[in-house]
């Protein structure tokens, strides 16, 4: 998701970055661009709201219209305020009260929920941890068969079962990570359908 993001911000930003001056128009039409892109990317609103109207702020006051190069100053402000928005320190998934922790991977269909779990995967076994990633999407054609082989590929077990349905699924893949010592259960639901982890 975030390198789909970041592609086309790159394209509506690409245009700033060669102007040799910029007004309020051509700042507010690369924003409304920005805008369309991140709601598309299922970014809270209020989110995107905030984001904008900052840099907006800033990109037409006097920070950019002193600059030699206002296209590539608005390019720092975007990159300033996103770094401020998803924030400054890098924090540290928090630790339930029992083991194993269970992280849900929730999202429409195509958004990259798949990927995003074998990365939190493979960032947890970095750091010590012993992950199980847990394929629940049931509906998706090949959705298990993809998991698997991206477990496969970083060395995490992948536990599924197609005879279940998701909810009964969720509660064996706990069970199966205290059983063989998995300190961290990663699940990929039903296009985030899936209430299935409730019962958890």
């Amino acid at each position: 998701m975030f390198d789909t993001i970041s592609g086309r911000l790159g394209e509506v930003f690409a245009r700033l970055r060669s102007k040799g001056s910029l007004n309020e128009a051509d700042v507010d039409s690369s924003l409304s661009e920005a805008k369309l892109v991140l709601l598309e990317a299922d970014v809270n609103l209020a989110v995107v709201k905030s984001l904008l109207a900052r840099v907006r702020h800033r990109a037409v006051g006097t920070e950019v219209s002193s600059s030699l190069t206002p296209g590539q100053q608005v390019i720092k402000i975007i990159h300033e305020e996103l770094i401020t928005t998803l924030g400054r320190q890098a924090a540290p998934l928090a630790r339930g009260s029992k083991s194993p922790d269970v992280i849900l991977i929730s999202g429409l269909q195509g958004s990259g929920k798949t990927t995003s779990a074998a990365k939190i995967a493979a960032h947890l076994s970095s750091r010590g941890r012993h992950p199980m990633l847990v394929a629940a999407d049931l509906q998706r054609p090949a959705a298990v068969d993809q998991l698997q082989q991206l477990g496969d590929r970083i060395g995490v077990p992948v536990y599924s079962d197609k005879k279940h349905g998701p909810e009964r699924l969720a509660r064996m893949s706990v069970k199966e990570a205290r059983r063989s010592g998995r300190d961290v259960v990663v699940n990929l639901p039903c296009a985030g359908r899936s209430s299935a982890w409730r019962a958890v």
